[in-house]
């Protein structure tokens, strides 16, 4: 009989561990986020990344140029200190074959992508956009907002070898 007991006791503890093997497996493969990552990126070193803020005031930039390098990782900080909300399209700018996206970081959250096509900033907030420029050339961007971009608010990004 107690053989039988203690044939039952390890085939419970066996089955036991199954299932806890099983559903941890499980979680941390839900808990692991699934993202591509552009190519671009790998081997860069991101203690070197260049901050460069960029005002997003009511109906304006400033600067409403922006100089950056091909292969340097950039914090691009967009900083809406205007009344009302804006946005920065960037058309060709936003390009994969442009520029490699790492991830759009704000107070309310980050977002890892490899690819937008706009980032939208709220009154009194920021966004960060954490990218590697690959392409020259000069790139326009423009807040797609109703009359805001033929008030003026629109601009240009150099990106230079």
């Amino acid at each position: 009989m107690s053989t039988g007991k203690n044939l039952v006791g390890v085939l419970r503890g066996a089955l036991l561990a199954f299932l806890l093997a099983c559903t941890a497996g499980a979680a941390a493969a839900e808990d692991e986020p699934v993202v591509r990552m552009h190519p671009a990126l790998a081997g860069i070193d991101w203690t070197e990344v260049a901050v460069v803020e960029v005002a997003l005031k009511d109906h304006s930039y400033e600067p409403d140029e922006i100089r950056l390098k091909v292969g340097q990782p950039y914090k691009l900080v967009l900083r809406n200190v205007g009344a009302v909300a804006h946005d920065m399209v960037g058309g060709s700018l936003f390009d994969e074959k442009v520029i490699a996206l790492r991830m759009v970081n704000s107070s309310v959250g980050r977002v890892i992508a490899d690819y937008v096509n706009s980032v939208y900033v709220r009154s009194r907030n920021d966004i960060e956009l954490w990218l590697v420029p690959l392409k020259p050339g000069e790139y326009s961007f423009f807040c797609s907002l109703p009359g805001h971009r033929e008030d003026g608010m629109e601009g240009v990004v150099r990106i230079v070898p």
